[in-house]
């Protein structure tokens, strides 16, 4: 079984996004590590990109911080965009019906304009 290992710079991005985080809330290495019960040693090194923390870690720093983890895994993505942080929240308060409904009116506002869709990619 092969086991993927994240690069380097992943790791410094990765302990960058819960510093940054841990700064906008004004907690210290001991507040967080308490809130996430793990160690501010473990925490530091975390944020320093000696360590990669487990998924499980990783989670209690989310829930502790009470920040979304969609920039950890889709760092590309427009988070820090309030338009779109309100439309994920309209989104996330509809049904399937209605996010089926919602889908079908994107796709054709896409098409529309001709911008580019998963979709719309082909294996050659």
């Amino acid at each position: 079984m092969e086991v993927y290992h994240m690069p380097k710079q992943t790791d410094k991005e990765l302990g960058l996004f819960f510093k940054n985080a841990r700064h906008e809330q004004k907690l210290t290495y001991e507040e967080l590590a308490e809130k996430a019960e793990m160690s501010s040693r473990y925490l530091k090194e975390i944020e320093n990109g000696s360590r990669v923390p487990s998924f499980h870690k990783i989670r209690k720093l989310v829930r502790a911080l009470n920040v979304p983890p969609e920039p950890l895994f889709y760092p590309n993505n427009h988070t820090d965009n309030l338009d779109y942080q309100r439309l994920l929240m309209y989104l996330s308060k509809c049904n399937d019906e209605q996010i089926t409904a919602i889908l079908a009116i994107v796709e054709a506002y896409l098409r529309t304009y001709k911008i580019p869709t998963d979709h719309d990619k082909q294996d050659p």
